[in-house]
């Protein structure tokens, strides 16, 4: 069996874990207002962000290296 589906087969079991274990809703508080989200929403917006994030003072860093 090659390695490649077997990592895949372990990473699609972990991710559905994630969803059965994280369907719950929570009450997040943003500056001006108040919303009931589920928590893997939640989850996914976080790391979304944290992505754009690293992205963005990825791009600043190069173009002050090029400077």
């Amino acid at each position: 069996m090659p390695w490649k589906l077997i990592v895949f087969g372990v990473l699609a079991i972990y991710a559905l874990l994630i969803v059965v274990f994280n369907r719950e809703q929570v009450e997040v508080s943003f500056v001006f207002f108040t919303t009931r989200i589920s928590l893997l929403v939640l989850i996914l917006l976080c790391v979304g962000l944290g992505f754009v994030a690293g992205y963005l003072f990825n791009q600043i860093r190069e173009r002050r290296r090029s400077a």
